[in-house]
Order: structure tokens, then sequence, then C-alpha cells
């Protein structure tokens, strides 16, 4: 038994050695990575989001409102077009409108050719406006090709195109479920991505493979929006592509054509 106790005596005693340290020595060695008080990393902040954007989802009354308000009053240059192709190729509708306005100052044209299921030929339209604070000058092609040039000072603005171009981008984006998906740049321009959360429409049995995408920019402006599907609205299968966009901002000239200059002259 005496061996045992002398082998645990000096065990004991190597044990105890371990735990001291030389003589005039700390009593322990501590970390000098880990001397003092540990300080926390600063958590990098998240860019703030478009108003009416964040992960949760988008609000899109408040991203139109905000599109509105970042661009009233800056000259701008605003284009929409809507093109429904048939699958045997025959052109239903193709539209294009585009508005230039810088302060109250704003020309407008729309054309759009349709051929509508209901009939075998097609229309187009090619109408003008052109406005100011006080007067606005519409000009209208006619089928026989004449033209008519209209002055008139109590012409309704909701019979124009928004200066902003934000009512068609609320028809755009309505009824959509949009999403956030990121941040892209281009030419040294970060925007955020909206897209649509579903392909398939369980609300719109009339389109499908719905592909939606819009850029924003942080102030909420929306520069392109492109949306793509198919669809029987018209009787028969088609394919149709519709967009939006917004150019030259704050550097958009809006033009004055003769005829606005031919219509002041015969009013006097």
């Amino acid at each position: 038994m005496r061996p045992i106790f002398a082998v645990l005596a000096c065990l004991c005693l190597l044990l105890a050695g371990c735990g001291a340290g030389a003589p005039g020595d700390d009593a322990r060695t501590v970390n000098p990575v880990l001397a003092g008080t540990p300080t926390a990393s600063p958590t990098p902040e998240t860019p703030a989001g478009p108003p009416g954007v964040s992960g949760s989802g988008v609000d899109r009354r408040a991203l139109v409102s905000a599109h509105e308000n970042a661009l009233e009053g800056r000259s701008l240059t605003v284009e929409a077009s809507h093109r429904v192709v048939a699958e045997n190729g025959t052109v239903i509708l193709d539209s294009v409108r585009r508005s230039r306005t810088d302060g109250l100052t704003q020309f407008y044209r729309a054309s759009v050719t349709e051929t509508p299921y209901r009939r075998a030929g097609g229309r187009t339209f090619d109408i003008s406006y052109w406005r100011n604070d006080t007067v606005t000058v519409r000009r209208w092609p006619h089928e026989n090709g004449s033209v008519s040039v209209t002055l008139d000072t109590d012409l309704p603005a909701q019979q124009l195109f928004d200066r902003t171009g934000a009512s068609t981008v609320e028809a755009l984006l309505g009824g959509y479920e949009l999403r956030y998906a990121g941040t892209t740049s281009r030419d040294g321009e970060t925007t955020h991505v909206l897209t649509e959360a579903n392909a398939e429409q369980p609300f719109r049995p009339l389109r499908s493979n719905v592909s939606l995408r819009a850029l924003v920019t942080e102030e909420g402006v929306i520069r392109p929006i492109t949306v793509s599907y198919r669809t029987t609205e018209y009787r028969t299968p088609a394919r149709a592509r519709a967009a939006f966009r917004v150019t030259n901002v704050s550097d958009t000239v809006v033009p004055r054509p003769p005829w606005v200059d031919e219509a002041f002259a015969e009013d006097e």
C-alpha cells in the first residue's frame, strides 16, 4: 500500500506545480489577444431602399407616389409601349406613347395600330399634343389623309399622358404580387430590382408565363419596367409585351413642331 500512497503524493505535487510560476512572475499568463475589454465590431448598415420597398414586400401605392414626387418639376422623357402578336405572326396591337416635358411645356405623341379580332382590317392612330401653361394644341391625322389641328385652352389635362408617367406605372404594376430581388448596377448607378412573384396568374386566367422586372432608384424613380406574358385576351393565343422607361431626367428639351406655330398664327 505504501508505494500507492507515494505515487499519489507525487501526482499531487506535480499538479500543484503546474499552476505555479517562477518567483516574481504573475500567478497566471493572459493571452494578449484577450487582454482588455473586447469591442464588438459594428454591424454593416443595410442601404435604405426605395420608398414602399422592403424585404417583406412592396407597397405599390407608396412606390408610385415616390416616383411621381421625385420627378415632379424636372424635365424628362417618358415612353410606354405595348405590343401583342398572335402565334401566327399577326400584330394585334402595337402602341407607342412618348412624352417630353420641361416645366409646364409638354410634347406628347401616341402612335397606335390595332387589328381587333372583330374586324379583318386594322386602324392606326397618330395623335400629337403640344401644351404649355395656357394652351393645348392637338394634331390628329384622319384616315382620308386630312389633318386637323385644334387649339384649345380648355382641353382637360386627363386627356393627356401625365408628365411623370405615374398612371402608366400604376396600370403596369397593378394586380401583380411584387417582390424585392436585390440590386443591380449599370453605368455607375445602383438600382433595386422588383419582379413578379408568380409566373401563373390565378386571378387572371387569360394570362400565363408572366415575367415582370422593374428597376427602381434609391429615391423611388422607376426607370424601366418590362412585362411579358402569354394571353388569350384577344380570342387567339398571343404573346404580349409592355414596357415603360424614363430617360433624360433634367436633360430633356421639348420640341415645338411647326404646326403649333401655324395654329397660333391662325388664331390671331
